[in-house]
């Protein structure tokens, strides 16, 4: 395994604890079945539509009957494994890697637990920043609302290129910085004057020029297109519950907020940002979220060498 960047003491992504992170990531999980599809379709377009075991009342394929191996897939931030399991019911021989063990763990049962995985799943502990596998390892490398939350973004960009092998296929689907979900860390922090210049937004994964030139100066071919996907929470208090009262990416916010005595004013905050954008009209709360899907072919003739940027 590669050593974190400079000798680091890698960071728990977003700080969710894994139980957190499972019942508050489970509400738009669904996406990444999305992104597992589009990607496969990507590196093969013939399977485009085609997602084994994925869309309701498919038939899994026969793991005895596979005659040839599935694509190697690795996903980066794999959190409870929505992912790297849909990866997995598609026939993929899939890796799924993240910095938080109590995430690898619920992962790691869910795989257990399915009786209609196709392809081969394993679980890794990592960083998104020094990636502990060989240049080319991988047919595909993906990442569903994991890699966002990493430090150094320009180096994950350079990572996730330099791991996949030529002819291979990026994928990676972040919150845009105008929608819904993409505003929830704005909305709680503009009482302290907004995001800190030295923490990067995870939304910045959202936004195409940056994405561009992360991977501009890199030997892989990059388009992008915004999809939705709906979250679902019983009601607004449940949403802000999840977001706002349990360890995860705003924690050091709500510090920050509470030792100031705004916290319970930026709670009303996401209570209303969560209002304003409510498709329901049952007291549930759904809401239409906009994420930037990136994808990207990695170029023959790569050299892969370390990332140093």
């Amino acid at each position: 395994r590669r050593p974190a960047p400079g000798g680091e003491r890698p960071l728990t992504p977003g700080g969710w604890h894994g139980g957190d992170y499972a019942a508050a990531g489970d509400a738009w999980a669904h996406a990444a079945a999305d992104v597992v599809g589009a990607a496969l379709a990507h590196l093969d377009p013939a399977r485009e539509g085609r997602l084994p075991g994925v869309a309701p009342g498919a038939v899994p394929p026969d793991p005895g009957r596979r005659t040839a191996p599935g694509p190697r897939l690795l996903d980066v931030g794999t959190g409870p494994g929505p992912g790297v399991l849909a990866a997995a019911r598609a026939g993929a021989d899939a890796v799924g890697l993240d910095l938080e063990p109590g995430m690898l763990r619920i992962a790691a049962e869910r795989a257990r637990r399915a009786a209609d995985l196709a392809g081969g799943v394993r679980f890794v502990a990592g960083d998104a920043r020094a990636l502990p596998f060989g240049a080319g390892s991988f047919d595909v490398v993906l990442s569903t609302f994991g890699v966002m939350f990493a430090p150094e973004q320009r180096r994950c960009a350079a990572e996730l290129t330099r791991v996949c092998r030529p002819g291979g296929v990026i994928a990676v689907a972040s919150w845009t910085p105008d929608g819904v979900m993409g505003r929830i860390a704005p909305t709680v922090r503009r009482r302290l004057g907004g995001q800190p210049k030295s923490v990067p937004s995870p939304t910045c994964w959202g936004d195409p020029e940056r994405v561009g030139s992360w991977f501009g100066p890199l030997p892989v071919a990059v388009r992008t297109r915004v999809e939705r996907v709906r979250v679902r929470h019983p009601s607004v208090a449940h949403a802000v519950a999840a977001f706002a009262d349990k360890p995860g990416p705003l924690r050091e916010t709500r510090a920050a907020l509470e030792a100031a005595g705004d916290w319970e004013s930026a709670r009303a905050d996401l209570a209303d940002l969560f209002a304003a954008h409510n498709r329901a009209a049952d007291g549930s709360l759904v809401l239409d979220a906009p994420y930037l899907l990136v994808l990207g072919r990695v170029e023959d003739g790569n050299a892969r060498g370390e990332a140093t940027c």
